[in-house]
């Protein structure tokens, strides 16, 4: 049976993007809009997650899981905003990011099992097969970028390994079409070249039998994207860019959810161990987080401080078709 929870999970080629900072601060809005959020630090051996919510040293984390066999619900860390429970990673431990193909089972049927309306997943950074498996659990996945070339060139490549991790695992019994979507394989083929219509014709020229379900594949994998420390007008363009990119290459309709400024406000807000959304909502970047939890949720959500408390305002959207 499909689990009723809505998993996000938010992934990136790149680190020092700020994608657990937007992580936490998406978490964050969507619990205060009033839906039951697990925030999970998916950075296994380089957690810091908790820190972003002002907790200092989580009391459990996932090895807990694998060595005392916990329940999903004495996992959750309480942290003090309504409706939003904390999941640490496995910490810093020697050996704590190497989890094997079982563990990666166990964790996914973990999250599935947990009493919540959503869950937002934060991934390390890399292309390793535990992070691309992990993306993958979730239709309404969520890769991030800054605007640089560097990071959007990362990003592609991030969204190209995770398209490719899916046809690979449908490939798992073809190992001579399989060894064409094993990015950890290649030896001669350039991958910045290496495109889903190059991926077409050599699997085809092996095995015609496989189009459609690739085509299949490659028409179900929507990610969306979100364009972080966005400074100039030529910065929002990153994210359009993105979109055209994939098109092109990878055959994918990416959706463009919005972007974040940059600003002292949020750098502040890590300072502070205080997410953003909750120190200044009515901040810039505040805002735009505002507008992409809206896209996300299909509402239209704003938050005012007043007097150290928060207002909430929530509409939901109806579809064009109860327009009439």
């Amino acid at each position: 049976m499909a689990s009723s929870i809505n998993i996000i999970p938010v992934g990136g080629g790149k680190g020092g993007i700020g994608k657990s900072i937007i992580s936490t601060n998406l978490a964050v809005g969507i619990a205060l809009s009033g839906q039951k959020v697990v925030l999970m630090d998916g950075d296994f051996g380089a957690s810091n997650l908790h820190a972003l919510l002002g907790i200092s040293h989580p009391i459990h984390g996932f090895q807990d899981l694998f060595i005392n066999n916990k329940s999903p619900e004495s996992l959750l860390i309480e942290t003090g905003i309504s409706n939003l429970k904390f999941i640490s990673s496995a910490g810093d431990n020697p050996g704590s990011a190497n989890i094997d193909t079982e563990h990666v089972k166990k964790i996914i049927s973990f999250i599935k099992k947990l009493n919540a309306d959503t869950v937002i997943l934060d991934l390390g950074p890399g292309t390793s097969f535990n992070i691309l498996d992990f993306f993958n659990i979730s239709a309404q996945s969520i890769v991030m970028s800054s605007p640089e070339i560097t990071s959007v060139m990362k990003t592609f490549s991030f969204i190209r390994s995770a398209l490719f991790r899916r046809i690979s695992l449908h490939l798992k019994d073809l190992p001579n079409l399989q060894k064409l979507v094993d990015h950890s394989k290649y030896l001669k083929t350039d991958l910045k070249t290496y495109s889903v219509d190059t991926l077409r014709k050599n699997i085809s020229n092996i095995d015609n039998s496989q189009t459609i379900e690739i085509n299949q594949i490659i028409e179900k994998f929507k990610p969306s994207i979100i364009i972080n420390r966005v400074r100039s007008k030529k910065d929002l363009l990153a994210g359009n860019n993105m979109v055209n990119l994939v098109k092109k290459y990878l055959d994918v309709n990416l959706n463009y959810i919005g972007y974040i400024v940059e600003s002292d406000r949020v750098r502040d807000s890590v300072e502070d161990m205080v997410p953003f959304l909750i120190k200044d909502p009515q901040s810039k970047p505040s805002q735009n987080l505002q507008q992409i939890i809206g896209t996300l949720t299909n509402t239209d959500l704003h938050l005012v401080k007043e007097d150290g408390r928060i207002f909430v305002s929530k509409q939901v959207r109806l579809n064009s078709g109860w327009d009439a």
